[in-house]
């Protein structure tokens, strides 16, 4: 967990950042922070929320809060907020505050400052203002006049102007006076009575022949602190003014004292002495920068870190900027290089290594050590023969030394393990499309991993290109750019180069090219390194047999991202093998692994490998494995939906899956969740690839054991999408019962999606067809739905009318699960048409039954209806009882839309009974998860939260 308190309070965990909702959970949680690792007493928290003028119900309202704030902070920090008498205790690690950070950074330039190392004082105070948003927590405005925790906001703001006067200082020392002046008279406007703004103002001017400016700022100073302390300047300020007027001006100094002298030019005998100034070689290789770099803040920053690591720990090891081709990290890595190049006065060494050459002309380490060499000055003549004998050499001359050492393109760990420096006070960075994991774990190289752009990176980047006035001109045509090009920087290369060569040619028709190219046709440059197939293959063609074919079949996987279990059944390998080949890929930089265990690739990728795919495997290989994945996910998906809803009735699966299929074993209803909800996007994509495959039953069955997910979550857009696809399916088998089920299914999620019309012809088609296959079950399910329907119409007898038929055809089946919910719907109609007493024993018998069968949903709605009955009868006590418990099960299963409907209810009976904190409390729970499922009743919920 981090938290910010810098500027607006803000707080994040392992996902991004966390949403504190109210005013008083915000402040709650901002003294929390103040006093962190301290237990604040819940009379002092009291005192701060409400101040003098507490409610009744402070000691209650608290406890809300704090149950709040807990979820709030989410799985992470939830369990950091503890109860601890006399209150509460916030455990926040040390590092976890932006102000540690700050501190820290204040630390370095303490200590940087005693040496007069000024250029680490800069950036280390230039790097803690960088932390700064606004005031300390802008957003608490009360906090800051607090006697309790102004203090500590104003330790926070004087730490914040030491940090500003200690980069002036620095600027001033480092002669860096451009814009100065025009800053620190901002300063001294804003901080009037603060010395060292006024005295690096005087200097500055000083320093740039504005003598008399100087003075006057002087002169201005003391008559503001006779005026307001009566006190006169203090003594740095004197020292300032005498030396003014003495015509004195204090030397610029170095960043820091320079390090040993240079390297002898190799070939002088020890005997020789120490070189003079012009002897010294420093080597400056760096390619030149390129114009068009754009965004990388994220990279930049990481890189910017560790260089910051090693000056502080006085040296590291190698950097590794890995990253498929075509990403930038070249283009990164000389940006970069060119803007620390200071911090390496001894030189700029550059190699590429041409570890992915086309041509096979990787250089070895024996030759890149001689350039190495050659680098460093060692004349041709004077370089070993040996291997061992060039690295040794080169270990020797760069030993004690701070040199920058850019390998690019090197192909794995072997190819650049001797070119390695031995002394940690020079910084190697390699690129390379390998992550060099040998590295990583054997020489501590530190890892930088590159993706491709972000959208607004890539259309900074294509400005860059094709200039601001045709971006400006045509902005969608830009966004589409964008997409077609997946954000990768050598496709937006490409496209910007062709852009920028006929600027006759609109943004707009360069984006109807490039739609109607075909695949990568339109990423093909002038030559190899500027053609993205290219420049793909060359990773491809590093594959092992088996990768090869993994990466081809991957574009046959629906989602974005695969599972090594999902992609052993993609591939017929057992999911460990299949785990193998997605590393080799990754390490390859042909997928990327993310947090949650799935592998994925951008869309350039995924089209090249679609061309692999055509071009080598036949298409029924190819349609096999879309059958496989199919299956899989068939198979899966039926386990999960049952651990739901034990009560769903499953499709007619084999007992075994297919040759090759290897579903999961999901073990209760927690794993079922979790593994719906990773895998929700390739679900959904599957059920529409299968039927566009042809594989219609399995587009159907998918679609049946997916709807209770979907459903439950509130996800309409998905559910309509599956169901319409199994509808089609289901129409092309020629299956009046597939039919017939379809039909219902996509009318429920209509009724749901607020398509009440829609919904109610599907539901009449679905009970005809029911009726005339004689299927007695598939018509109480349609009657119960029909009254859902007149439920959302507000027509209670009508509803009432379809349950008590839904519960003669499940008695007449025997059918107790259908049986109980028919009961549950009946009592709750019973109950809004003022039949409270049958309503409360029909309700009541569903209850007990839904108890035995273990159909915890179905509980969870019955005590929604039993909370209605005793509403309505005016037991608001146990209507709120009623309501809460039903809310609290409907979470657990993940019925989000129900859990939505049950505290909106909740909200109801806690104002009814008086309780307005209450209400508001369950109205904004509700209210939330109405708006997260972007459903019409959120509107409703809000309008309370208003009164």
């Amino acid at each position: 967990m981090r938290f910010g308190l810098l500027g607006p309070l803000t707080a994040q965990d392992a996902a991004g950042p966390l949403v504190i909702g109210s005013a008083k959970v915000r402040l709650l949680l901002g003294i929390l922070l103040l006093k962190r690792g301290q237990v604040v007493s819940s009379d002092e928290l009291k005192a701060a929320l409400w101040g003098t003028d507490l409610p009744a119900t402070a000691s209650s309202s608290l406890h809300n809060h704090v149950t709040r704030l807990r979820r709030a902070l989410g799985p992470e920090g939830a369990g950091r907020l503890r109860s601890v008498p006399p209150g509460y205790l916030l455990e926040v690690d040390r590092g976890a505050l932006d102000g540690d950070r700050h501190e820290e950074l204040l630390g370095t330039a303490r200590t940087a400052r005693l040496r007069e190392d000024w250029e680490t004082v800069r950036r280390a105070c230039a790097t803690a203002l960088g932390l700064w948003r606004g005031s300390p927590l802008a957003d608490l405005p009360g906090l800051g006049h607090s006697l309790l925790y102004g203090p500590g906001l104003q330790a926070l703001d004087e730490a914040r102007l030491v940090a500003l006067e200690w980069r002036c200082e620095a600027d001033l020392r480092l002669g860096r006076y451009d814009g100065l002046a025009a800053e620190l008279y901002a300063l001294t406007e804003q901080h009037p009575l603060r010395e060292g703004f006024h005295r690096h103002l005087m200097v500055a001017l000083h320093r740039t022949d504005r003598q008399a400016e100087a003075l006057a700022v002087f002169h201005r100073l003391r008559k503001i602190l006779a005026d307001e302390l009566g006190v006169s300047p203090g003594r740095a300020v004197q020292e300032a003014l005498a030396d003014i007027l003495r015509g004195h001006t204090e030397p610029a100094r170095q960043a820091q004292a320079s390090p040993p002298g240079p390297v002898p030019a190799p070939g002088k005998a020890a005997g020789d002495g120490a070189p003079k100034s012009g002897d010294a070689h420093v080597p400056a290789q760096l390619p030149p920068v390129s114009r068009y770099f754009a965004g990388r803040r994220t990279a930049l920053a990481r890189l910017d870190g560790l260089l910051e690591d090693a000056r502080r720990h006085a040296g590291t090891g190698p950097i590794v900027l890995s990253g498929p081709g075509g990403v930038g990290k070249t283009t990164l890595a000389v940006h970069w290089a060119h803007r620390v190049r200071a911090d390496f006065p001894d030189g700029q060494l550059h190699l590429n290594l041409r570890g992915f050459a086309p041509d096979g002309s990787a250089v070895t380490p024996d030759s890149a050590l001689r350039s190495l060499l050659e680098g460093l000055g060692v004349p041709r003549t004077r370089v070993p023969a040996s291997q061992e004998a060039r690295t040794a050499l080169y270990r020797t001359l760069t030993d004690g030394r701070r040199y920058l050492i850019l390998l690019d393109n090197a192909r794995d760990a072997a190819h650049v393990r001797p070119l390695l420096t031995g002394s940690a006070t020079s910084l190697t960075l390699v690129t390379s499309r390998d992550q060099l994991l040998g590295l990583v774990a054997v020489e501590d190289a530190q890892p930088v991993a590159l993706d491709v752009l972000s959208h607004d990176e890539a259309r900074e980047l294509l400005t860059a290109r094709v200039g601001h006035a045709r971006v400006t001109a045509d902005p969608r045509a830009v966004d589409e750019v964008v997409e077609l090009t997946a954000r990768l920087p050598l496709a937006l290369a490409v496209v910007g180069a062709r852009a920028a060569v006929t600027p006759a040619l609109g943004l707009t028709r360069l984006v109807e090219r490039l739609r109607r190219a075909r695949g990568l046709d339109a990423f093909t440059g002038s030559d190899a390194w500027s053609d993205v197939r290219a420049v793909l293959s060359w990773s491809y063609e590093t594959l092992s047999t088996d990768a090869a074919r993994l990466f081809r079949l991957l574009a046959v996987h629906p989602g974005p991202g695969i599972t090594a279990a999902v992609a052993g059944s993609l591939s017929a390998l057992p999911p460990p093998r299949a785990h193998v080949l997605l590393t080799e890929l990754a390490e390859a930089n042909l997928v990327t692994e993310g947090e949650d265990g799935r592998y994925a690739f951008h869309d350039l990728l995924r089209t090249y490998a679609v061309e692999l795919g055509e071009q080598v495997d036949p298409a029924p290989s190819r349609g096999t494995a879309l059958r496989r994945v199919t299956e899989h996910y068939l198979h899966t998906a039926q386990r999960g939906a049952l651990l739901m809803d034990p009560q769903l009735p499953p499709v007619d699966l084999p007992a075994r899956a297919g040759r090759g299929v290897r579903p999961e074993d999901l073990a209760d209803l927690g794993e079922a969740r979790e593994w719906f909800s990773g895998e929700r996007a390739a679900l959904v994509e599957t059920v529409v690839r299968a039927g566009a495959a042809g594989l219609d039953r399995e587009c159907w069955q998918l679609a049946h054991v997916l709807k209770t997910y979907l459903n439950w979550g509130g996800h309409w857009a998905d559910a309509a999408t599956v169901q319409t696809a199994a509808l089609e399916a289901a129409e092309r088998l020629d299956d009046p019962t597939a039919r017939a089920g379809a039909h219902r299914s996509l009318a429920v999620v209509l009724r749901w999606s607020g398509r009440d019309t829609e919904a109610g012809t599907h539901l009449r088609r679905a009970l005809d067809l029911f009726t005339a296959e004689g299927d007695l079950f598939g018509q109480a399910d349609v009657h119960l739905d029909l009254a859902g329907r007149y439920e959302q119409q507000e027509r209670s007898e009508q509803a009432l009318h379809h349950n008590e038929r839904a519960l003669e055809i499940f008695r007449e089946l025997g059918h107790r699960s259908g049986e109980a919910k028919a009961l549950n719907n009946v009592g709750y109609f019973q109950a809004l048409l003022g039949n409270h007493a049958e309503a409360l024993t029909m309700c009541d018998a569903a209850r007990l039954a839904f108890e035995e069968l273990g159909d915890r949903r179905s509980l969870a709605l019955t005590w929604d209806s039993l909370g209605v009955v005793h509403q309505e009868t005016g037991d608001l006590e146990q209507a709120a009882h009623c309501f809460r418990v039903s809310a609290e099960i409907l979470r657990e299963v993940g019925s989000l839309y129900h859990e939505a409907v049950s505290l909106d209810h909740l909200g109801d009976a806690e104002s009814a009974a008086g309780r307005p904190e209450r209400a508001r409390e369950a109205w904004q729970r509700s209210w939330e998860l109405f708006d997260g499922l972007r459903h019409d009743d959120a509107e409703g919920v809000r309008l309370k939260l208003r009164r």
